[in-house]
Formats: structure tokens, C-alpha cells, sequence
């Protein structure tokens, strides 16, 4: 198991860097640029263009950008001596071995060129509400999904599985933008009985992660966790419905394939419960395939859901997004897609390492 673990994290830090290389090249070549921001005003003078662009270090080649920017080369030194820190160990280790502080291995991300301020700190001002929101709904939509995939795959053509197959049918077909404004026309406009965006109510309570925001959590507990629940109700709910429909099914067809499997019928003719059976035969080689789905909800918690969170104006990662994309804040939007790769590569791994859990068999 630990030299199968080790392979699979060897693979996971290749693809990893391969991604940045990707996000850079791609980022890189996309129009538009930090000087394009002062482009048209007439103060701004080519001279000055290009001390800012130098002070960037967008004048030097491409590779010693990328190198910079990730983190294997100092800032402060060029040729061979930018490749080591000032302790003498290699700029990409460890902070504490090499020194090196600057680059996205070290946490560095840069600055936002739409206000200046650190990308790692726009970052975690976002991340926060998109675990809350997508932590909640990832654990909902996970769960429901086992538990209504494996009633329906029990009880195969009853008047439950015929329902609920008509049901996840029409939520898969509703668009993410348009079931949201219909729960929101429904039961913010129509009945009144949830909030229609954010996650405050800005009458009540300051707004969420202000420092008088956690002065008012700490106050009154109780009114800011409703408060908090009340906000959350239709967001989740649009996440949960629109997630659950695809891995049901795929959960319910699972365990419907295990059910016929030889291990399954030679356990019914030795006359064993099906409690037991199902418990510990089907369940076990029917949730097998279902393990690569919990990895992949990983990389949700932390890139977020875009559409979502634009539509319930949710301050997360998602939406963060979406304005760095609108402002060309390539920075921000880089360290986002990097925080989102690394996320990615982290749920594949985990996935692996619990398929290789359930079926021993995948660590040959």
C-alpha cells in the first residue's frame, strides 16, 4: 500500500506542474495585459510603460517568468543563482530550507492588478464562504445519493425507483441558471420565506468575515448562525438538486451489477442474510466505482460553483473568478486556477487512495 501511495503522489506532483506550465502558457498568450490597463490614458507615457512592465518582471523570457512565478527561481538573482536560496538549498523547497518566500510553492501569488492587494489574500477572503457552501452541499448531495441509489437498486422497478428516475430525469435537464430563479421566483418572491442573495442580511449583521462580523458571531451566536442557515437554504438546495441526479444513478447502477455478481449468488446458496449480504458483498463491490466521484468533489469545495454563486451573489471563490476574469486580473485569476489544479490533483489522489482501500486488487 505505502509504494502504491507513493507512485500515485509522484504522479499527482508531475501532473501538477505539468498544469502550471498549462495555466501559464495559456494565461500568457490571452490579450490584454497590466499595461493595457493604462493604455488609453495619456499620462501614462511609454516610458512609464515600461518601467512598469519591468518592475514586474515581465521583460525577462518566458521561462525565467514561469520559474519566478513558481517559485524554483529568486527574484532577486539571475542565471544558475536564482535557482538556489540564500541558505544554498533549491529556491522550490520549503521556505524554512531554502529562504525563499516568493512564488506559488512558497504561498506567493503576487498582486491583483485591479487594487494591488496580495492574490493570497483575495483568495482566502472568498474560500471561506465557498466551503461553507459547497462543503454543505457536497456532503448532502454525497449522502443522499448512496442512500437513494442503493433503495432504488433494492427495490428495482418498484413504484420508488419509477419516481425517483422521473425525478432525477427532470432536474438533470433544468439548467443550473434556471432552476436557481425558479427557487429563488418561488420562495423569496413568491413566498417570502427565504432570502433572495448573499449571505447576511445586512440589516441585521455586518458583512461576513468584517471583523465586526465575527464582534457580532461572537455576540449573538445563535441570530447569526439562522441568519447564516437562512442564506444558505437555496443555494444548496440549487447545488444538491442539480449534483444528486447524475451520481444516484450512477450509484443505483453500481450496485445493481454487483447484485449479479458470482461472489453474491454463491453467498445466497449458503443461506446467509441478506442483510449480510448487502452489507458486506454488494455495497462493499457496488460503492467501488462510486469512491472516484468523493475525490472529485474536492476540487469543488475550493474552486466553488461559478454559476451558483453568481446568481445567489455568493462571496466565494466561483464568483471571485468571474471578476478577475471581467477586470483581466491575470494574477488573481492565475492563482485561482493553481489553487483549483492543485485541488484537483489532491481529489484524484484521494480517490485512488480509497478505491485502492475498497478493491486491493488496483495496488498490484
Amino acid at each position: 500500500m505505502l509504494k502504491f501511495a507513493l507512485r500515485r503522489i509522484g504522479a499527482s506532483l508531475l501532473i501538477l506542474l505539468g498544469t502550471t506550465v498549462f495555466i501559464y502558457v495559456l494565461l500568457l498568450a490571452a490579450p490584454g495585459g497590466p499595461e493595457q490597463k493604462y493604455a488609453n490614458n495619456p499620462r501614462f507615457t511609454p516610458q512609464q510603460q515600461q518601467a512598469y512592465v519591468k518592475a514586474l518582471g515581465l521583460d525577462k523570457p518566458v521561462p525565467v517568468q514561469y520559474c519566478r512565478w513558481l517559485g524554483a527561481c529568486r527574484r532577486d538573482a539571475d542565471g544558475i543563482e536564482a535557482l538556489l536560496g540564500p541558505t544554498g538549498f533549491p529556491s522550490i523547497l520549503p521556505t524554512f530550507l531554502s529562504g525563499v518566500e516568493s512564488g506559488i510553492v512558497h504561498g506567493d501569488f503576487g498582486y491583483s492588478y485591479e487594487n494591488g492587494n496580495a492574490v493570497s489574500e483575495r483568495i482566502s477572503g472568498a474560500l471561506l464562504p465557498t466551503l461553507i457552501l459547497a462543503g454543505l452541499s457536497a456532503l448532502l448531495w454525497l449522502s443522499l445519493a448512496v442512500v437513494l441509489g442503493v433503495i432504488t437498486a433494492l427495490r428495482n422497478g418498484g413504484l420508488f425507483d419509477n419516481s425517483f428516475s422521473v425525478f432525477t430525469y427532470v432536474t438533470a435537464a433544468f439548467p443550473t441558471f434556471i432552476l436557481g430563479f425558479a427557487l429563488i421566483s418561488i420562495f423569496s418572491v413568491g413566498l417570502g420565506v427565504t432570502p433572495v442573495s448573499g449571505m447576511t442580511d445586512g440589516r441585521l449583521s455586518p458583512a461576513f468575515g468584517s471583523d465586526a462580523y465575527w464582534a457580532y458571531v461572537a455576540a449573538s451566536p445563535g441570530t447569526a448562525f439562522a441568519d447564516l442557515a437562512r442564506h444558505l437554504v437555496l443555494p444548496v438546495t440549487t447545488l444538491v438538486l442539480i449534483s444528486i441526479a447524475g451520481d444516484a444513478r450512477y450509484v443505483r447502477q453500481s450496485v445493481m451489477e454487483s447484485m449479479g455478481m458470482e461472489h453474491v449468488r454463491t453467498a445466497r446458496s449458503k443461506g446467509l442474510s441478506s442483510l449480510r449480504i448487502n452489507r458486506r458483498h454488494i455495497l462493499r463491490t457496488g460503492l467501488i466505482p462510486f469512491a472516484t466521484n468523493i475525490g472529485l468533489a474536492f476540487p469543488f469545495l475550493v474552486s466553488g460553483a461559478l454559476v451558483t454563486e453568481t446568481i445567489f451573489s455568493w462571496p466565494g471563490v466561483g464568483r471571485l473568478t468571474l471578476v478577475a476574469i471581467g477586470n483581466l486580473d491575470y494574477p488573481l485569476l492565475m492563482g485561482i486556477l493553481s489553487i483549483g489544479a492543485s485541488a484537483v490533483a489532491i481529489g484524484n489522489l484521494i480517490s485512488d487512495l480509497l478505491y485502492a482501500v475498497l478493491d486491493p486488487r488496483v495496488r498490484l
